[in-house]
């Protein structure tokens, strides 16, 4: 990594600028594209699809609302409102925290996991269409590195 002198942070190197631009547009593009299928097909959307996959990887398939918001980047009352959606649908529920009855559990039902199961198909192949398919085996192993290698700790 270099350092940089005052004045040069005004505008991103060409390099720069298309590491970040190409990362934005495959992922704003992929995401779209992601929605649309799971919109389509199975009448949620990749926010509804992020909390469910995110609960189902959860440790006994539940976490508390202010985790879970953090995981899929959503601020506490963004993920009420769309946690009250789901519940209605039947795929979530809401539990109080035995330990600390301030706090509430979202707890994945067996609807939502099916729902989940039944969608995962069309998610898996927007996923494979937009990059895995493009890409040799060797590619994918160096992407997965660059990406461990940049994320935040």
């Amino acid at each position: 990594m270099s350092r940089r002198n005052p004045g040069e942070d005004e505008y991103l190197t060409e390099v720069e600028f298309r590491a970040w631009h190409g990362a934005l547009e495959f992922t704003n593009a992929a995401m779209r594209a992601i929605d649309e299928a799971l919109t389509a097909g199975h009448g949620i959307s990749i926010k509804e699809f992020d909390v469910l996959i995110t609960l189902f990887n959860a440790p006994e398939r539940r976490l508390r609302m202010s985790e879970l918001a953090e995981r899929v980047v959503l601020t506490a009352s963004g993920l009420t409102h769309l946690i009250t959606r789901i519940e209605r649908a039947g795929l979530v529920i809401r539990t109080v925290d035995q330990g600390d009855r301030r706090s509430f559990f979202a707890v994945l039902t067996e609807a939502g996991h099916e729902l989940l199961r039944e969608s995962r198909p069309a998610h898996n192949q927007v996923v494979r269409s937009r990059l895995t398919e493009r890409l040799t085996p060797a590619d994918l192993a160096v992407l997965g590195d660059l990406w461990e290698k940049i994320r935040e700790p």
